[in-house]
């Protein structure tokens, strides 16, 4: 029967080693051992084969390699297994955040957290940036419409597209600059707010209005033929003439629309629409000196 003591030393020294941050072979067991020596053999075994599987495994971990998995039933590594799940689920929230999700929080993994979170924060803020940019690049700040800009640049979108026929609607708001001298800008500014809501109310879903000048709007309505752009013109109107009977600001607009038949004949139908709504503007400009004044002005005027 081997000795004991022998057995003991052997084991001990394979401890050693461990704590030393070597990597031992197993214990050899003799044939003939006493049980608790066998025992003590089996568990130093045990040990030696943990400390492996536990140094392969932070191995890989240090090296960044997240998809492998922790060895079961190695209370060597446990403290490490869950940092192992939060490394997993943080690349896993790193990646939402590049696919644009910024709604991800991060409450674990300490100071790491904190620098993460205010990473993004940043993030949120400066998206919040560009998006206030694109909207301001696209949009006119009074009105919320589409800008000159982005009109022109969906007008050529739709010029080289097949969505034929197309229509466009070109509006003049009447009398902004005398508004603009007799009661001053605020009154003004009033005026294009109405008209710019006006022809958003009447409009559909894809098409797009814009305030492409001072007092000037048009509509593109695309794949619409010239009697479906008629009725939407119709709506406008009459969501003109609901706001003079139900507000004291007198709001008169002129109104031209045209028709792209063929592609690319969409500024083309830009020029028409523009010259119909000068010529209904003239035909209607002695009726429209009314537009320059609120009912309570002119109230007041004739007394």
């Amino acid at each position: 029967m081997a000795n004991n003591a022998d057995i003991i030393k052997c084991c001990r020294e394979k401890i050693e080693a461990l704590l030393c941050g070597e990597t031992p072979a197993s214990v050899e067991i003799p044939d003939k051992v006493s049980p608790e020596a066998m025992e003590l053999c089996h568990a130093c075994n045990r040990l030696i084969s943990a400390q492996q599987e536990a140094a392969t495994f932070l191995a890989a971990l240090a090296n960044g390699n997240l998809e492998i998995d922790p060895p079961p039933r190695n209370q060597l590594i446990s403290p490490f297994k869950q940092l192992h799940a939060s490394l997993r689920h943080l690349v896993w929230q790193t990646s939402q955040i590049a696919a644009g999700n910024l709604e991800q929080q991060v409450d674990f993994l300490g100071e790491l957290s904190t620098s993460f979170n205010k990473m993004i924060e940043a993030l949120r803020q400066k998206q919040s940036i560009e998006d206030m940019l694109r909207y301001l690049s696209n949009h006119d700040p009074m009105t919320g419409l589409y800008n000159r800009l982005y009109f022109n640049e969906e007008l050529a979108r739709l010029d080289r597209s097949r969505q034929i026929p197309s229509s466009i609607i070109v509006a003049d708001l009447n009398g902004l600059k005398q508004v603009n001298d007799s009661l001053g800008h605020e009154s003004g500014d009033l005026l294009i707010l109405a008209a710019a809501e006006i022809i958003r109310s009447g409009i559909r879903a894809d098409d797009v209005a814009a305030r492409i000048g001072g007092d000037e709007f048009a509509v593109i309505l695309p794949f619409t033929r010239n009697d479906e752009a008629e009725l939407v013109l119709s709506r406008i109107r009459k969501k003109e003439a609901l706001h003079r009977e139900t507000s004291d600001l007198q709001v008169f607009i002129s109104y031209g629309l045209a028709t792209a038949e063929q592609q690319g004949g969409m500024n083309e139908a830009l020029k028409l629409a523009d010259k119909r709504m000068y010529e209904e503007k003239t035909n209607n400009k002695s009726g429209m000196s009314h537009s320059l004044t609120s009912k309570k002005q002119k109230r007041k005027w004739r007394n």
